[in-house]
């Protein structure tokens, strides 16, 4: 008899908090540590919660509807490489979120929507990426370092530099220049 697959199922806001190894199927998760984000989940990527690593230093926390499979009883699981594949994705999260520390404000502001966008973004042919709508002012300002109100008009200098479109939400103009400004 065959294992059945666990499926799990989150709403926006809640944080994975069941053990287990598994295969986002849909939506967006972010892993985080109690304040900042460290990256952003893919359908097919693979997530781990479990006590023994990291220590649980890290969460997901659905950013919008999320379905995830449990894969660890599945015959072409394999757990030591999951691991390794994850441990690397997270240290080389942190290394980038603590190189963005020493950087201007700006450039903070900067490298943050390169990642959403490198992360999760819909690129077009226009050489634009448009980011989802899953992290607020706040959260964003709050990963940043700064106001509200400074994020704020942060956002209207990208706007009149051309890099930002005016228009609601996040649109990154000019993507290729993102990449080559900002890729590391």
């Amino acid at each position: 008899m065959m294992d059945e697959t666990k499926i799990i199922e989150l709403k926006k806001g809640e944080i994975l908090k069941e053990d287990g190894t598994y295969k986002v199927l849909s939506g967006r998760l972010i892993c985080k540590t109690t304040k900042q984000l460290l990256y952003f989940t893919n359908v097919g990527d693979r997530i781990i919660v479990d006590p023994t690593f990291f220590q649980n230093a890290f969460h997901y926390e659905a950013k919008e509807k999320v379905i995830l499979a449990d894969v660890a009883h599945t015959p072409s699981f394999n757990g030591i490489k999951a691991r390794q594949e994850l441990q690397w994705k997270i240290t080389v999260a942190l290394i980038e979120r603590v190189d963005s520390c020493s950087e201007p404000m700006k450039k903070r502001f900067m490298l943050l929507l390169y990642q959403v966008g490198r992360e999760s973004g819909y690129l077009n042919d226009k050489d634009v990426c448009v980011l989802p709508n899953v992290l607020t002012h706040r959260e964003l300002s709050k990963y940043v370092g700064c106001t509200r109100e400074y994020l704020s008009s942060m956002r209207k200098q990208l706007i009149k530099e051309g890099r930002l479109s005016g228009e609601r939400g996040w649109v990154l103009l000019k993507w290729s220049e993102w990449q080559a400004n900002l890729s590391r």
